[in-house]
């Protein structure tokens, strides 16, 4: 689909899919009525009786703030519409691996978990000791369920026996964590758009010394080296497993590789000379950056859209935002965009919520179903608008009231088919509700300019190494969790007592799980997600 991108084709047609885009997903999903069979309203659209409220608890990430209260309006309607009473307990994003863990090894769990399913070792090792439910065969009974999902990815969830435990949450491989910036404070200062790393810092540094009193540089909602992805490409880094220098028959993670640590320092460079956000790093709420620059508090961000300019334009109303190309490297790498596994965590159903199980198929399969436009759009006049050619509009979030925006909606998401995921004339509509109908196109391309030059994980996510899942977790906290976690808050960290750190997690067993890794994955061939 894409200049530079391999094919390689997943059995089950993933990539027979033919619109590329980040769909920015609107709405939770549900169902509606009392009544009992066939596809009437309140059916399960399989035939099958359903009786309720079907009633179970339910725990999962977060991206945005976390600003969730229950008993909302939305939640009720979806509640009396989808005949269920869900219990939900939501972790910000940042918090929510280390929290979760805990909560699972304790073995007092929720009836529905996210995690990240069999590609993680600690989720693996639980799914082998038999803490969840097996669905292979509800998969066969609830047919939206299953074709949701393409069948190379159920086939990556599988284990050896054929059985599946995991629900993955889709997205679509392609998910470009684009270099936002204010297009007026460029203007303002005599700023051209970069096209270079150097003339990046540059134009930071001209931001920090205006007088303006903004911050030059900051970063969306995850984690901050991961926030720059994108940018990271620009010094040759994938982000995740890469052919090794020395040997390129095989891979190794991207702490052994100098363009990954040359990214990591470079940032902290940036943060050091004042030009990169201070809390970076250190504030443990994920939505600190996108709400300096949406109140006109950042001049650049990274990992960020057009779609902040509903709520910038409230404190700046002559605001305007565009998006940087990719840029080249200091060497003349050439930018672009971290293609990911098209899986990002999922859910399980606890062994012991087994007979919830028909029931929680039930709710998902007619949210897929009958419940679609629902899941979508929401409700008319709090979610979206219908234009004059009758197309659903989304409502900005900022214009929402408070029961109705995203915040209350995405703790109540479970599952979007991948069909979903690529939907450029539902982008267009978000485009259109925003009030920046004219930028699509402009969007649309800069998207294209970033898929363009693609940078993979060479590691197959299910390849798991027997080192790893035995002392891997211990053995990373006792050597390298410090300065990894440190690399922008101790400003007297250099990579040369990175690597000695690294050495000793090495000689600790890391070098057996990277050799095990290589033993086990006989294709280290570039992956690619994408025809």
């Amino acid at each position: 689909m894409y200049k530079g991108m391999k094919s390689r084709v997943w059995k089950g047609g993933l990539l027979s899919l033919v619109a590329v885009m980040l769909l920015t997903a609107v709405i939770g999903c549900s169902s509606n009525g009392n009544n009992k069979g066939g596809t009437d309203e309140g059916g399960t659209g399989d035939g099958k009786g359903q009786s309720g409220p079907f009633s179970f608890s339910y725990v999962r990430p977060t991206w945005g703030p976390s600003t969730y209260t229950k008993g909302g309006a939305y939640e009720k309607e979806l509640f009396k519409r989808a005949n269920v009473n869900i219990n939900i307990r939501i972790i910000p994003v940042v918090d929510y691996d280390a929290t979760i863990k805990t909560t699972a090894a304790s073995g007092d769990m929720p009836d529905v978990i996210w995690g990240w399913g069999p590609v993680d070792a600690f989720w693996k090792e639980l799914q082998d000791e038999g803490a969840f439910v097996k669905i292979n065969d509800y998969l066969d009974q609830y047919p939206a369920v299953k074709s949701a999902v393409p069948d190379g990815i159920w086939d990556k969830m599988a284990d050896d026996k054929g059985d599946i435990y995991f629900i993955p949450n889709l997205i679509y491989p392609v998910v470009p964590f684009f270099i936002t910036y204010r297009a007026d404070i460029f203007e303002k200062l005599n700023i051209a758009e970069p096209t270079t790393i150097r003339e990046f810092e540059d134009a930071l540094q001209k931001i920090k010394d205006s007088g303006l009193g903004i911050v030059p540089l900051t970063h969306g909602n995850t984690v901050p080296f991961w926030a720059g992805k994108d940018i990271g490409t620009s010094f040759g880094t994938t982000s995740g497993w890469a052919p090794s220098k020395e040997d390129p028959s095989k891979i190794v993670p991207p702490e052994m590789q100098e363009e990954h640590l040359n990214f990591k320092f470079w940032l902290q460079d940036l943060k050091k000379r004042g030009l990169f956000d201070e809390e970076a790093g250190v504030n443990p709420d994920a939505s600190f950056g996108e709400t300096k620059f949406k109140a006109g508090r950042a001049a650049v961000m990274l990992g960020g859209g057009l779609n902040q300019i509903t709520e910038l334009r409230k404190s700046e109303p002559n605001a305007s935002i565009k998006i940087m190309s990719p840029l080249t490297g200091l060497n003349g790498e050439k930018g672009g965009t971290r293609v990911v596994f098209p899986q990002d965590r999922g859910f399980y159903i606890n062994v012991k919520a087994k007979d919830k199980v028909d029931q929680i198929f039930q709710f998902l399969n007619w949210s897929l179903t009958e419940g679609t436009e629902f899941r979508r759009y929401g409700i008319e006049g709090k979610t979206f608008t219908i234009d004059p050619e009758g197309r659903k509009v989304p409502i900005p979030d900022a214009d929402r009231e408070a029961d109705y925006k995203a915040a209350q909606i995405e703790p109540l998401r479970f599952l979007d088919p991948m069909s979903e995921k690529l939907d450029w004339e539902a982008k267009e509509l978000e485009f259109i509700g925003i009030g920046i109908a004219d930028q699509f196109e402009y969007y649309k391309s800069m998207f294209e300019k970033y898929a363009a030059t693609p940078y993979n994980d060479y590691k197959d996510p299910t390849v798991t190494s027997p080192t790893n899942a035995e002392i891997g977790p211990q053995i990373w906290e006792d050597y390298m969790a410090k300065v990894d976690g440190s690399i922008l808050t101790d400003f007297k960290l250099t990579k040369e007592v990175y690597k000695q750190a690294r050495q000793k997690w090495l000689d600790a067993g890391g070098q057996k799980i990277i050799d095990e890794v290589n033993e086990l994955q006989s294709d280290k061939s570039e992956p690619n997600y994408v025809e």
